[in-house]
């Protein structure tokens, strides 16, 4: 079975980037799978795709050779189901704010005994490039489950959640973060300082290794060296924007 990067670097204790991608494009998803990134962050939660579009992502990524994480759009297990199956390294699963909806969510994403997945998508070996009872074998092991905690109650209760049996790390949404704590909704609010420090102790008392979504490459140099794990350095959208608004001002008076 294929390794999987992200889950190699984490367990290595060395930092992992990596890039978002929002725009719904298995072609665009399969050029920056080639940039050298660690990992790709397929968003289906706020990116306007479904099932469909998201599945031929993770497999254009796992075909250039990349490893597809899943944002997943809400915390099913239908949801789960179809990213693992449609081959992802791993699935965030957004807004989880409490221990019971954090042990759901692992129990969606690993096969008997640790938790109920369903075993039958052929997907999922062929992107780890494996066979279907290779795949059983290995995916517990080789394919993580991530929390996000992006909420006044997911802080209230990271303790717990980090806790959970079968979670593999915790990953903060600080804009939605922010705002639920009543603070202005930006990713690099200095005003998150206090809580990040407690989603790190938490996650550092259970073994876990946590990652913080960035605005750019520079802040997340910067999450790095205040303890994070992994962390995005540039989103799709956003560096398309940037680019093509730089190119036009050249040409303009």
């Amino acid at each position: 079975m294929r390794d999987n990067k992200l889950s190699e670097l984490l367990t290595a204790g060395r930092p992992a980037y990596g890039v978002w991608l929002s725009i719904p494009s298995p072609a665009t998803a399969r050029q920056l799978a080639r940039v050298g990134a660690d990992f790709l962050v397929v968003d289906a939660e706020h990116g306007p795709m479904g099932a469909e579009t998201m599945s031929a992502m993770v497999a254009a990524i796992a075909d250039a050779g990349g490893c597809a994480v899943v944002r997943i759009a809400e915390n099913t297990t239908e949801n789960v189901k179809r990213a693992l199956d449609a081959g992802a390294s791993a699935v965030i699963g957004p807004m989880i704010d409490t221990a019971d909806e954090a042990a759901a969510l692992v129990a969606a994403a690993k096969f008997p005994p640790v938790g109920r997945r369903s075993l039958g998508s052929a997907w999922a070996g062929l992107a780890f490039d494996t066979t279907l009872p290779g795949y059983f074998t290995e995916a517990n092991a080789k394919t993580l489950v991530i929390a996000q905690i992006e909420s006044a109650a997911a802080l209230s209760n990271v303790e717990q959640i980090a806790a959970v049996p079968g979670l593999d790390g915790l990953f903060v949404g600080p804009v939605d973060l922010s705002v639920s704590l009543g603070l202005p909704p930006a990713p690099e609010n200095p005003e998150l300082a206090g809580p990040l420090v407690t989603i790190r102790q938490a996650a550092a008392r259970h073994s876990l290794p946590v990652g913080i979504y960035c605005s750019d490459s520079r802040a997340a140099v910067d999450r790095v060296q205040s303890g994070f794990q992994f962390v995005n350095v540039a989103g799709d959208l956003a560096a398309l924007l940037r680019e093509v608004r730089w190119q036009v001002g050249q040409v303009r008076p």
